[in-house]
């Protein structure tokens, strides 16, 4: 099939390999990427019991990347990768760039499924057809880069595209990442997929392949190509902010808004003086030397930036001479910087890096940390109990980084008790916290389902809000987040729907801004540009989007159809987390977040809790769902066509 690669199938435990086609009734009616991804750990969970627990071999690492990606069509490559989550022991999906996804298309094969557990530490590696399960003692314990040098100088090829854990994978911290070593792809870093990974033995996946994808009509591909382009260099800010600077580029909007998450969200911003140490233009004027650099192949926004550390930036920078990185993205500063007030940003940088090493989510890394300094600050957490965690003094003084330095070496290595407190995340944290201390902590940390959030904004960000308190996977802001007032105009005929200062529709803007990121996310391509609040459907149009796939593909496709598959997304996504239990009352908010009213900017003194249930009153009956129970209802899977997950449903009273 033109622009499609088959299933790879692999089994740890017996050795076994084997490949299959996807089906069209699969491709048409989920697109790839994601869609295909929770399809494949829908019917994997229908044979397993989906209550089992995540560290199990019954559990399932599914990768796959959606037929727009891996092409010079100009919106990024992006790789799905979907589990059980042992952090939430719920639905888990995450991101990277990087070009192993590209590799593994490259190869022939659009989606690979891991299954069972390796007698021994392995790798995967994939070269077009040869695929084998290879011994990996000798890569237990070094870290992601060691494990990429030594992978590429294993095989032979500089070129291997490689994504591997680090330590904290394989000593099974719940919020271990996958990191996308390769051509600095960042990391697919939220749920613990890591961790899934580490619980196979699994330590690394390389693929190198040469087969290419073959596209239906490569005119036709060239021309929608252009057109792509073309929309893309019309949004001017795209063209020149968001190239630049990237994520990092929403720093100073989110503390204009008095929304940054300064201090663990508490109820103080930094000063204009202390901002400046930590703001994007300090970052651009000190640090920045190369722009324009792609987490992947084949986008045309490349808004990345990498950076040398010269050491006479900041007081810490002396400590860090040498030391490359890539730009902070806003969740890295948000954790550091920000949550726990580390006033240099070559300090920043140097965290982000270690815990790339390790392979850890700087949400949870960042947030855990500062939850221990807010407390540390309210005694609540004394220089004893520090000092018995550590096995050594250690001052959790807001903005103390060689602090934070430690913590991290702590929980990547396990070595301590500071490390095992933290190994299950924020919100596990807090409940142990809670336990040790006999004092209320819980109302301190900031989360969303079990899943930690960076975002002080969504006390007065409605849509923030609503994007962390029902997203399947926890507490995140990239399964959608706001739309714009054309977005808004064009589907709800409202433009003050896609307005942030106001509380206008949006619940039912939500469920716009899930579809809209669902088909990016299933298409292989980067959210930001298909799925952010900056997507018009007057220039990257669903319908400019489905000629693409119909020129690179045998899919009769239309735009409707594209948002159709995404709502198929958003609804088994929901059926899973439904099958285990998850109700109304589990897509809520922290009490920090409900509670605390917004202290400045333009909604000074908004609190969550006066509206976010009637935005998920909305939310859920734009869905389709029942408002009371948050439940799928048997209407909107049959207008789905997805009868058999209903059924599925109904045996287990998951169904309205």
């Amino acid at each position: 099939m033109f622009g499609r690669g088959n299933i790879l199938r692999v089994d740890l435990a017996s050795g076994k390999i084997s490949e299959e086609p996807m089906s069209s009734e699969l491709r048409q009616r989920y697109l790839g990427g994601e869609g295909v991804n929770a399809r494949l750990l829908w019917e994997h969970f229908v044979k397993t019991d989906p209550k089992i627990d995540p560290l199990s071999p019954d559990n399932v690492l599914i990768v796959g990347m959606g037929p727009l990606g891996a092409t010079g069509v100009g919106l990024g490559s992006r790789t799905k990768w979907t589990f059980k989550s042992p952090l939430t022991n719920m639905y888990g999906d995450t991101t990277s760039g990087g070009i192993f996804g590209c590799h593994l298309r490259w190869s022939g094969y659009d989606h690979l499924i891991v299954t069972g557990k390796a007698e021994r530490p392995v790798y995967l590696w994939i070269n077009n057809d040869v695929v084998e399960i290879r011994d990996a003692h000798h890569l237990w314990g070094k870290t992601t880069d060691e494990t990429d040098q030594l992978l590429k100088k294993e095989i032979g090829n500089p070129e291997v595209g490689v994504a591997c854990i680090g330590q904290a994978g394989e000593k099974l911290v719940r919020f271990a990442s996958i990191m996308a070593v390769s051509e600095r792809g960042g990391a697919a870093g939220r749920c613990g997929g890591g961790c899934v990974m580490g619980s196979k033995n699994l330590k690394a996946l390389a693929a190198f392949g040469t087969k290419g994808i073959q596209v239906r009509n490569p005119f036709a591909f060239l021309r929608t190509a252009k057109k792509v382009y073309e929309a893309l260099w019309a949004d001017k800010e795209m063209r020149t902010r968001w190239t630049r600077f990237g994520t990092l580029g929403t720093v100073r909007m989110y503390h204009d808004w008095g929304g940054v998450s300064y201090r663990n969200c508490s109820t103080i911003l930094p000063s204009e003086e202390v901002f400046q140490k930590i703001s994007t233009d300090w970052y651009f004027t000190h640090l920045a030397e190369r722009s324009h650099v792609p987490c992947s192949p084949g986008c045309a926004i490349a808004c990345g930036n990498l950076c040398t550390i010269k050491g006479n930036e900041s007081e810490a920078a002396a400590k860090y001479v040498g030391e490359k990185g890539v730009r902070p993205e806003y969740g890295n500063w948000a954790s550091f910087c920000g949550a726990c007030s580390i006033e240099d940003m070559p300090a920043a940088i140097h965290l982000t890096n270690k815990c790339s090493q390790y392979a850890m989510d700087t949400f949870e890394v960042g947030m855990s940390i500062a939850l221990l300094m807010e407390l540390f600050e309210k005694s609540i957490v004394t220089e004893k109990d520090v000092s018995e965690w550590m096995d050594e003094p250690l001052d959790l003084s807001w903005g103390n980084y060689e602090s934070v330095d430690k913590i991290i070496d702590a929980i990547g290595l396990q070595k301590n008790k500071m490390g095992q407190l933290l190994k299950d995340g924020l919100y596990q944290l807090a409940l142990k916290l809670e336990k040790l201390k006999r004092v209320p902590v819980l109302k301190y940390a900031n989360y969303g389902k079990g899943g930690s959030s960076h975002e002080q904004t969504a006390k007065g960000y409605p849509g923030m809000a609503i994007a962390l308190a029902v997203a399947p996977i926890g507490a995140h802001h990239t399964k959608a987040l706001g739309i714009s007032e054309r977005t808004a105009q064009h589907f709800l005929g409202n433009k003050e729907a896609g307005q942030t200062r106001n509380l206008t529709m949006k619940g039912a803007a939500h469920y716009i801004a899930e579809l809209i990121s669902a088909v990016g996310n299933s298409l292989g391509v980067c959210w930001f540009i298909v799925g952010g609040p900056r997507w018009a459907p007057d220039e990257l149009s669903m319908d400019l989007l489905a000629e693409a796939l119909q020129a690179a593909t045998d899919e009769n496709i239309t735009g409707e159809d594209l948002l159709i598959a995404g709502e198929r997304l958003t609804n088994i996504c929901k059926a899973f987390n439904s099958r285990l239990g998850l109700r109304r009352e589990d897509d809520k908010l922290a009490e920090r977040i409900l509670k605390e009213p917004q202290i400045a900017g333009w909604t000074k003194g908004w609190k969550a809790e006066d509206y976010i249930e009637k935005l998920k009153d909305e939310y859920y009956e734009y869905h389709g769902w029942d408002k009371k129970t948050a439940l799928p209802t048997r209407k909107k899977l049959r207008e789905l066509d997805m009868n058999d997950v209903a059924s599925v449903l109904q045996k287990e009273n998951a169904l309205i």
